[in-house]
């Protein structure tokens, strides 16, 4: 075998080929360089436009969190005077119940003293008679 076989290129067709997979290496780190810094932007974008975004949620958060907490104070006034109401009413009822239950006790001893008493009869002449006097 002889010693052009055995090294199929001469030194300057390797340098060459070396040389050109350096500028192929090279311009494929640019270009991964570029696409680097484009996706950082990009990325830089949509984080910009997400905070944008957040703060405009959190005003608006913020602005219905305020109504609510207004809505929720309004309701508790008109619970805690519907509870002064109540109160009201109950007392009042507790009122009428003890009049209404003093009357019906009044109403039974009427009752009573209407049964214990004989029924006497009248008749129609001492009746005319007793108008006529």
């Amino acid at each position: 075998m002889n010693a052009g076989e055995a090294i199929p290129y001469v030194a300057w067709e390797q340098a060459v080929f070396v040389v050109l997979f350096i500028v192929f290496v090279a311009a494929l780190l640019n270009w991964f360089s570029r696409q680097s810094e484009k996706w950082q932007q990009f990325m830089f974008d949509i984080d910009d436009k997400w905070r944008l975004f957040n703060k405009e949620q959190r005003e608006e958060n913020n602005c219905a969190m305020a109504d609510v907490q207004k809505s929720l104070q309004d309701l508790t006034q008109v619970t805690q005077s519907m509870v002064v109401e109540m109160r009201e009413v109950r007392s009042d009822t507790t009122v009428f119940f003890g009049n209404f239950q003093a009357h019906d006790a009044q109403a039974r001893e009427i009752l009573n003293e209407v049964k214990r008493k004989p029924k006497t009869r009248i008749s129609k002449q001492e009746e005319s008679n007793g108008d006529q006097s």
